[in-house]
């Protein structure tokens, strides 16, 4: 009896898959993660202590300051500096709208994965696809490419082959950071949520400026109905970045959520869209501003979200329905003004 307690006890976390078949979410033993109350408090141990950055585990850009895009193959590679002058020159490795572009070295990996990324810039996909899975097969340490055919993966919503792809690139980069936030991508595609909630706060580790990766716990905390707690890593967001443009989007998401729709449309007007920012802000915008009966702003708002046809917020709310939301709020506005 006490032996089954014991293994009950130690089981992983059980979730639904979307299927009626129950499936078990394996989480790494590590920090044994099951739904964890994410407080202030919380989020702040996750930050990289002094002997993270003594130990070299977190890979710091000070050029930038925030947000590092260059990375360096000393950066990404353990090795011993007694032996570095006897090795080959390795190639620099660059994060370019989050692929990795490999520079400096005239190899057969290099040039394979610099041709299966100019398919990615033409947007032909499959192209890209197979060239990076010859890539895999050919040399399957790459790293780059091993990230790269991963970020493909997702493009095709081939979560399982995405999941693969990342697990490996956390074992040959353990300190990547982006490694875990696209984990997360790929589990939360899965929607094993224990998964993907566990491999963003990792991104957040690895990466003390990997506030993408808090938005993303924020978001999936937020359609768990974590509402608290989503609440917490937005204003921790915040807290480092004041003008961040998602984080701002994602306290806006929580006062709707909360049905608190003028407060909405007071954190998304703080959004600057001369900036970075996700689409889906003109949605929540635009159905916080109806409901606070601004149908001006409303009409606005939804006029400027179909024109993006292609945004993941179209996996929540069909096209048909935007456009039938749009023509009723220009009907309460034209009536508004007649009165």
């Amino acid at each position: 009896m006490l032996f089954a307690a014991a293994t009950q006890l130690s089981a992983v976390s059980e979730i639904y898959s979307g299927s009626p078949v129950r499936k078990k979410d394996k989480v790494q033993a590590d920090l044994k993660l099951f739904h964890p109350r994410i407080t202030p408090e919380f989020l702040s141990s996750f930050k990289p202590t002094q002997l993270d950055f003594d130990m070299g585990w977190v890979i710091i850009d000070e050029s930038t300051r925030k947000f590092p895009d260059r990375i360096t193959a000393d950066d990404l590679r353990k090795s011993d500096p007694a032996r570095a002058s006897t090795e080959v020159k390795r190639p620099r490795i660059t994060n370019r709208g989050e692929f990795l572009w490999a520079e400096g070295a005239n190899d057969l990996a290099t040039s394979k994965n610099s041709e299966g990324l100019a398919f990615v810039m033409a947007n032909d996909m499959d192209r890209a696809r197979e060239i990076f899975e010859e890539l895999r097969q050919s040399e399957p340490q790459f790293f780059p490419g091993r990230f790269n055919l991963g970020r493909v993966y997702l493009y095709f919503k081939q979560h399982r082959e995405a999941i693969a792809e990342f697990e490996k690139c956390t074992q040959l980069v353990p300190q990547y950071s982006k490694n875990y936030y696209y984990l997360g991508k790929s589990y939360e595609l899965a929607a094993r949520r224990d998964a993907a909630d566990y491999n963003f706060l990792r991104a957040y580790k690895y990466d003390i400026y990997s506030l993408d990766a808090l938005v993303a716990l924020g978001d999936s905390l937020l359609e768990q109905k974590r509402t608290v707690e989503a609440l917490n890593a937005f204003k921790h967001c915040l807290k480092q970045d004041s003008g961040f443009n998602d984080a701002l989007i994602g306290m806006g998401k929580v006062a709707y959520t909360m049905k608190k729709h003028y407060d909405a449309t007071l954190w998304f007007r703080t959004v600057d869209t001369k900036k970075s920012y996700k689409k889906e802000l003109h949605f929540y915008y635009g159905e916080s501003a109806f409901f606070s009966q601004d149908y001006q702003t409303a009409a606005r708002q939804y006029e400027a979200m179909l024109n993006f046809p292609q945004d993941a917020i179209y996996s929540k709310v069909s096209l048909l329905r935007m456009r039938k939301r749009l023509e009723q709020t220009k009907r309460l506005l034209n009536q508004t003004v007649d009165q």
